[in-house]
Formats: structure tokens, sequence, C-alpha cells
């Protein structure tokens, strides 16, 4: 008897922290992800969360951690030759040019900028390995202990992965950190270029249809394929969703948001929350050149006898 009764306690216990829904939704197309309350670490809905996947750009949740605890904001990064070679997302950096920190910290979480990442981890770190290794020791501190971290940008590379769950916990620090958090709920940024500037849109597309969203930051690349981490609130609660390896990025985040919340964003919305970037030239204002009037010969023959009169 008093088996059985253990065995019960046992039981509801592991549904608590692994509830039913864990594997209940079946058309997620996503490898892995999970969806988890903040405070609590309390599991709501996962699936393969412990598995090592390919991050892509939610790399550079890490690349922005190390740069604002390391950084002010206030200093000028001057980029080497390399960011020339970098592929796009990017900000199309010029070597040898100043940049201020801030810029380029808003330019990787809302550009999703590689070229910033590069730059800002050559200027911490000297080379994007020691960057590397900063970023790997302070995943572990974290304990994001499936995370192993090549550069600063999420550009694939080989043994270069995180889970969900470490994703999760990455994510639920860098809220803890204002500016981050401000910069990554960001929906615009400008980014000047001499007499010119640029204004990007946010990637995360729920900032723009869905209004319990707090931050995030998608990723992409042919490998890793879509992924994401993101911050929800309801009824004063903080809930952390990460996705790796999807094909339907949008849809998969709706559904699995669907556990918690009733009025979610249809597809048209989402759709029309796509990011785009828009170039504004700077206004100059043009001057009026003078109006020159006509010579006439009326005109030339009165200033010759003006001429001839003053000669006298």
């Amino acid at each position: 008897m008093l088996y059985k009764r253990v065995m019960i306690f046992i039981i509801i216990a592991l549904l608590t922290v692994f509830p039913l829904s864990l594997e209940a939704n079946t058309d997620i197309d996503a490898a892995s992800y999970l969806l988890i309350e903040a405070d609590s670490l309390q599991v709501i809905s996962g699936r393969n969360y412990h598995t090592p996947m390919a991050p892509a750009s939610t790399t550079k949740v890490m690349t922005a951690i190390i740069a604002m605890e390391r950084l002010d904001g206030n200093e000028m990064v001057i980029p080497d030759s390399h960011v020339l070679a970098i592929p796009a997302s990017k900000l199309s950096l010029k070597p040898g040019k100043r940049y201020k920190a801030i810029d380029l910290i808003k330019g990787l979480l809302i550009k999703s900028a590689n070229d910033a990442a590069y730059a800002l981890a050559v200027h911490i770190g000297e080379n994007e390995q020691n960057f590397a290794k900063m970023m790997n020791d302070k995943a572990k501190v974290l304990g994001a202990f499936n995370t192993q971290f090549k550069n600063a940008s999420g550009l694939y590379v080989e043994d270069q992965y995180t889970t969900c769950y470490d994703l999760a916990l990455i994510f639920r620090y860098a809220l803890t950190n204002d500016k981050f958090r401000q910069i990554a709920a960001t929906k615009y940024f400008n980014f000047s270029e001499g007499m010119d500037f640029v204004t990007y849109k946010n990637h995360n597309r729920l900032l723009f249809c869905f209004e319990p969203t707090i931050a995030g930051k998608t990723g992409f690349t042919r490998k890793s394929r879509h992924c994401y981490v993101g911050a929800f609130e309801k009824d004063g609660r903080v809930y952390i969703l990460s996705i790796l390896g999807s094909n339907d990025l949008w849809g998969d985040a709706v559904q699995i948001l669907g556990i918690l919340f009733n009025k979610l964003p249809t597809a048209g919305e989402i759709k029309l929350a796509r990011a785009n970037s828009v170039m504004f030239a700077a206004y100059r204002e043009k001057k009026e050149k003078p109006v020159l009037k006509k010579k006439t010969k009326k005109s030339k023959q009165k200033k010759m006898r003006i001429a001839l009169k003053r000669q006298r």
C-alpha cells in the first residue's frame, strides 16, 4: 500500500514538471521547442528541448549580453577588412570607419547584423575565438551546459550548438538587463550612414501583432533552419518560448503559445509584420539660383552712352 502511494506521488510530481502537453501537439514542425515559466522554470510544453542543435542568430543574445556587460555603449568600434566578407544579414559596415558600440548592439539585436556581431567580438576579445570563449564561460555560469559557441553571429559552423532549454536560460538572464530588454523590444532602428540613414524593422514579427510579447530574437540559416527565443507576459508571469530547427517558425510559435493564450495573431497579421528596411536620404535644401536677365541690344547701347558721358 505504501509502495502504491509513493508511486502515485512520483507520477503526480512528474506530471507537474513534465506536463502531458509535452508531446500532445504533433502538428508542430520544429525539431525542438520549449515553453517554460521564467521564475520557476516549470515546463509548460516541449519536445527534445535538451537536444543540441545549431542556434543560428539566437546566438546574438549571448553576444549582446557580453557586449553590454563589458561596454558602456559610447565606445567607438572600428571594424577590420573582414567585415566585407561577412554575409547578410548585415549593416554593411565599412572597414576603418568609427561606429558607436550601442548602435552595433542595436544592429545585431534588431537587424540581426552579422557584421555588427563580428565587429563587437573583435573589439572586445581582439579576435572572435577569444570572444567565443567568453560566451561559453558565461553560458556555463548560467547553467547552459549543453551549449557551445564558436562565433558571435550564429552563422553556421560545425560544433556550434545549444538546446532549447539552454537558450531559455540564456534569454531569461538577458531579460534582467534593462538595456537588453529595451533594445530587444524595439520595433524600428535608425542606423546613420553619413548624411543618409536606414530604418530597419525588427525581425521579431510577434512584436507587431501580439500584445503579450515582451522581446525576442529570431535566427535562420539553411542548415539551422528557423530558430527563435522570446518572452511573453500573462497575468503578471513571464513565459519564455524557444524554438530550434523549424520550417514554419511563426506557425509553430502561434500553436505553442495557444496553450497559454486564447487571442492569437492570424496568419495575415503575421505576414504584414514581416521585416524590411527602407533607405531615407537626408534632406538637403536646394538653393535657388538667381534668374539672370538676358542682355538686350538696347541695354548694351545704354551702358555705352553712360560710359561716354563719364569719359567727358
